[in-house]
């Protein structure tokens, strides 16, 4: 039981201010500027559903 209270401590001491004020690396992500969205071409030239693979032009006959 002493063993799980020390690793508890020694978890306390480690990771006690992670992801708060004082946590100066999770500070710096916080204040970077966001990333640009991603570019995604051609997005609507996959046929989709039971179109899948096929040609989706009209047959004018």
């Amino acid at each position: 039981m002493t063993e799980t209270t020390e690793n508890l401590q020694k978890y306390e001491e480690l990771f006690g201010h992670r992801f708060s004020s004082e946590d100066h690396e999770y500070q710096e992500y916080l204040n970077r500027p966001a990333d640009p969205p991603p570019i995604v071409e051609d997005f609507r030239s996959r046929g989709g559903g039971n179109q899948r693979g096929r040609d989706n032009r009209k047959c004018i006959c």
